[in-house]
């Protein structure tokens, strides 16, 4: 589902709070991503053969590198979600996320890069930039 229709069919602040879920989702996973690597960093026996150790030392080093790219994309979700939020108050009557989308500007990998709105109680047009 593109964005601009699940902000139309969500509500701008419903929209905000699911990116601020989805953010926090991720942290959890890289940090549960994290613990796995330790565990199987912890696992592992120096005495036993390379045969043997391989597989262990390979999912730590997979849970490291997965680790870190969940928190990157908790860090850019959280981002990308405080920019727009913070252009989400209408510049001319102060209310905060009552606006209409009226067009969505995205990036090539789907992220949102500004957000063309108006305002329901005022009908002044912004852009919002991520």
């Amino acid at each position: 589902m593109d964005a601009l229709h699940t902000i139309r069919k969500l509500g701008f602040r419903r929209w905000h709070e699911r990116q601020l879920i989805e953010a926090h989702a991720w942290l959890v996973t890289s940090f549960l991503a994290l613990i796995l690597a330790m565990a199987l960093f912890e696992n592992h026996d120096q005495t036993a053969q390379l045969g043997q150790r391989l597989p262990m030392l390979c999912g730590a080093v997979f849970s490291c590198l997965g680790a870190w790219s969940a928190y990157r994309r908790y860090f850019m979700t959280l981002q990308r979600a405080d920019s727009l939020g913070e252009g989400a108050t209408c510049p001319k009557c102060g209310a905060y996320g009552k606006l209409d989308v009226d067009e969505v500007g995205e990036n090539e990998a789907g992220d949102i890069t500004r957000i063309s709105a108006c305002c329901r109680k005022c009908a002044r047009h912004w852009q919002i930039t991520a």
